[in-house]
């Protein structure tokens, strides 16, 4: 165990001191504007990642501007010039007598440059959580003066009107599981560790306003394991996305071809990005946005992932929807979805119709989601009736030292009570589950009620902590399904608790490094003997 330790540290302090320089001014100032409106597709952005969970802002309050149903594009980054003569009185920003634009002269009271941020490097969120989100816009600033690891490659112009991002991501992570699902069902006397390594490549061209052609790959693979990997561990070369988008007006697009799909905190729609292979799918998808509302409706097959040959959709399990995100509110941004699932091998036909409030005002931080969903179960004759809830309330103490963020959460999921007509056990749909319900992946989101509490701080500029508290309790006394290898339980509610730590350290802005350490107390619900522990150490860097 610890030679291969040795040589994971070895390979990523390699890594770390080549990359520590990405912020370099290297690369040149394009002088065009974005080609496609990036906010239109923009990723959310509470993903930076960090095991997908963000250490600077859990939700779209926060007193920023509302976001897209994804997200938003980031500004360019401008800066005020200082006062050319230190006895002037007049403020060199706004002409003002008086403007404290000069630090010799009282504060102004007709413009607010006193008062003037730096604002946020650009390098830090120019990649998203899907990448044919990312925004490079600020190099198109001729005052830009940000350029990082892989710039050089971006915003490239190729034929009459037409712009090229060419990068990656390179991501290397350490796992050491206990009583996880490696082989046998979770909480058994089971252990492995082994190397997760993955390279993600993509080329953006865009023409004009009204053309886009993405295209992604993807090579992952896992190495010095003792028990045999999961599927979400391999896929040796294939296509995550591949996909064209035109624009239909200047406000509606269409896209068509292979895609990631990802929307609201991830609840039921992710790119899976903790799996090693992500999560694609096969379709069509119109996009409108106005200045409040943005609607997406889409009809898409899963593509399953084939370690050794070439993903292909599965056309018996298609995905389809609607939703929708306003964001006139001055506080709030609201969220309205329906979402259907067919697949036609286990005869199962659902629909789910909920909405997500997130909202923020001075420190105070809050966001609830909910959904109901019916339709036919996996069964002849049987309906579905369930539901989820979950609500949090947040707290900044921008005062305190390391800048601590509390939350407090309540997450609900139906469960199948034996003996009634339907079946009420909700079914997450394509979630990123390991975000909200434990690192070690012990708990879907069904039949589960969860009262939760996170705590995030920033003891340095480079440095961030997180530490999740989870109680478990069933809803009924079925048993609560894992994300695979689901244990035997017992009747009882009581499934166990779980904490999780996180350490990360950003070696750059698009580079960084995270220890995490995850122990779950298996509670007297689970039968099987022995607690699990997941220790692990994941590099990523983004070019």
């Amino acid at each position: 165990m610890y030679s291969r330790l040795g040589k994971v540290g070895a390979v990523a302090g390699l890594i770390m001191a080549m990359l520590s320089s990405g912020a370099s001014a290297e690369g040149r100032k394009p002088n065009r504007a974005p080609l496609i409106d990036q906010n239109r597709n923009a990723a959310n952005a509470d993903e930076i990642s960090l095991n997908n969970i963000s250490l600077a802002s859990h939700n779209a309050g926060d007193n920023a501007a509302p976001r897209t149903r994804e997200g938003q594009a980031n500004t360019p980054a401008y800066f005020a010039s200082e006062a050319t003569s230190r006895s002037a009185a007049a403020c060199s920003s706004c002409g003002a007598a008086g403007c404290s634009g000069n630090k010799h002269a009282p504060s102004c009271k007709a413009c607010g440059c006193a008062k003037k941020k730096k604002k946020a490097n650009p390098l830090a969120k120019s990649h998203k959580g899907v990448f044919y989100a990312n925004d490079f816009s600020y190099l198109n600033d001729p005052n830009n003066t940000y350029h990082g690891l892989g710039d050089v490659f971006k915003q490239l112009d190729v034929g009459h009107d037409g712009k090229l991002d060419v990068g990656g991501q390179f991501r290397l992570r350490y796992h050491r599981e206990k009583g996880m699902n490696k082989g046998q069902p979770r909480f058994q006397n089971n252990a492995d560790e082994f190397v997760l390594s993955r390279l993600r490549m993509y080329a953006d061209y865009k023409w004009r306003d009204g053309f886009r052609f993405y295209v992604e790959g993807i090579f992952a693979d896992t190495t010095g394991q003792s028990l045999p990997p999961r599927g979400i561990d391999r896929n040796q070369g294939d296509l995550l996305n591949a996909l064209i988008d035109v624009a239909v007006t200047d406000r509606t697009t269409v896209r068509l071809g292979r895609q990631e799909l990802i929307y609201g905190n991830e609840r039921l729609v992710s790119p899976l990005d903790w799996a090693n292979t992500r999560r694609t799918f096969e379709g069509i998808k119109g996009m409108y946005k106005s200045d409040d509302w943005s609607v997406d409706a889409f009809f898409t097959n899963l593509v399953v992932v084939q370690p050794f040959d070439f993903d292909e959709a599965d056309y018996d399990q298609s995905f389809y929807g609607a939703y929708s995100v306003y964001s006139g509110f001055e506080h709030n941004t609201v969220d309205l979805y329906y979402l259907g699932y067919d697949n036609q091998t286990t005869q199962l036909s659902i629909h789910t119709l909920g909405g997500r409030l997130n909202g923020g005002r001075n420190d105070w931080l809050w966001e609830a989601e909910g959904a109901t969903q019916f339709g036919d179960a996996a069964g002849v004759n049987i309906d579905q009736d369930a539901g989820f809830a979950t609500v949090g309330l947040g707290r900044k103490f921008s005062r305190l030292a390391w800048k601590p963020e509390l939350w407090a959460y309540y997450d609900y999921a139906s469960g199948d009570a034996l003996g009634t007509a339907n079946f009420e056990g909700f079914n997450q749909l394509f979630p990123l589950s390991h975000k909200y319900f434990g690192f070690i992946d012990a708990v879907q989101r069904s039949n589960i009620e969860a009262p939760n509490f996170l705590l995030k701080a920033k003891p340095s500029k480079k440095t961030s902590l997180l530490l999740w508290y989870y109680i478990f309790q069933s809803n009924t006394s079925a048993p609560v399904p894992s994300l695979g290898g689901t244990p035997a339980q017992n009747a009882g509610k009581n499934l166990g608790q779980e904490l999780d730590l996180i350490f990360k350290y950003q070696i750059a802005p698009r580079s960084d490094i995270l220890f995490g350490y995850s122990h779950f107390w298996r509670g007297s619900k689970i039968s099987e003997t022995n607690d699990a522990d997941f220790i692990y150490t994941q590099f990523t860097v983004n070019f």
